[in-house]
């Protein structure tokens, strides 16, 4: 069996549109959808269009599908934490999805297991096997992938989460991020991955200005959705999304912890400028005190309308990592 991995669609239906393509050409079986695929611009939309995969499509739960559920039920509960997204971005989402959609969110496992060509069982989770909220970074400690792994024993595992693709080894087992199709990190295009026998990481380019234009059209008041069009066409980098992610993911041996005890970068940002003065240690990582180059801004609290703004003469990319504060 060949499976095309598909990873934080985040509602972006061109780019989803785009990549379904590329997976119809290179004749997957199974398309494993590994979390963070409605909230964004076209929510409903994305989930038809997924439905319409049949018993081909392989859901798996990410954090922003739990939220928005939530949100449709009237549950959904912010942290608090100025970098979590406020309630208003699962909010605009949860009013344009229906019972159906709801139940198909809150539907989803954690974890899938599938037996791949050339592979043979392969692990499919949004951010690691405990956590659907828990970051892992292609240069996370070891330590730290013993932690979050320990309880499954599948020597191929698939992630998502921070947006970003890798492939690398961690104490004798391979560890991949398809990257993000619709809201991808250091790289221009659509991310998603191939895998049987080999493991292909591939990019599919799309029209972004006619993406952003459709987005627009379809959410013109969503929260963020400024940083949704302008992230197509000039992707932060992952520089950028490397530092933010390691200054808020939880410290090494924190299991099962919840986003209210645990500050994270956001998918819809909080819509207010905070810095942080405080050296923040992350799984062994230790960094220095520094004001944070990522950041979310609004040039008007309340309206969505967000900003890059500048910060000691670079450009400061707002960084939106799909981390909700449920």
């Amino acid at each position: 069996m060949r499976v095309a991995v598909l990873a934080d669609i985040h509602g972006n239906l061109p780019a989803l549109e785009a990549v379904l393509r590329d997976v119809e050409a290179a004749g997957a079986d199974v398309i494993v959808l590994n979390g963070d695929i409605a909230d964004g611009p076209m929510p409903a939309q994305t989930l038809d269009r997924l439905e319409e995969l049949g018993e081909r499509a392989i859901w798996v739960r990410g954090n922003t599908d739990r939220s928005l559920a939530a949100a449709f039920d009237g549950t959904f509960q912010p942290s608090g934490l100025p970098a979590n997204p406020p309630a208003d971005y699962f909010t605009w989402c949860a009013t344009r999805i229906g019972q159906a959609h709801r139940d198909r969110l809150a539907s989803m496992p954690l974890k899938v297991t599938l037996d791949v060509d050339g592979l043979g069982p392969v692990a499919f989770c949004h951010g690691t096997a405990r956590d659907d909220n828990e970051f892992i970074l292609i240069d996370s400690p070891i330590g730290h992938f013993q932690a979050a792994f320990a309880g499954i024993t599948e020597q191929t595992v698939v992630v998502g989460h921070t947006h970003m693709p890798f492939d690398r080894l961690a104490d004798t087992r391979r560890f991949l991020n398809p990257g993000s199709v619709g809201l991808q990190y250091g790289h221009a295009g659509a991310g998603w991955a191939l895998l049987g026998p080999d493991v292909v990481l591939r990019r599919t380019l799309y029209d972004t200005q006619a993406a952003a234009a459709t987005l627009l059209a379809n959410a013109s008041n969503l929260p963020g959705i400024e940083f949704f069009t302008a992230n197509m066409a000039d992707p932060a980098s992952d520089t950028e999304a490397m530092a933010a992610f390691t200054r808020n993911c939880p410290a090494a041996g924190q299991t099962a912890i919840t986003s209210k005890e645990r500050p994270a970068p956001t998918l819809t940002r909080d819509i207010r400028y905070s810095q942080s003065r405080a050296s923040a240690t992350c799984a062994s990582h230790t960094h220095a005190a520094h004001r944070s180059p990522l950041i979310w801004a609004a040039s008007r609290p309340g309206t969505g309308a967000l900003s890059r703004i500048q910060n000691g003469g670079s450009r400061a990319s707002t960084i939106m990592s799909a981390h909700d504060g449920a």
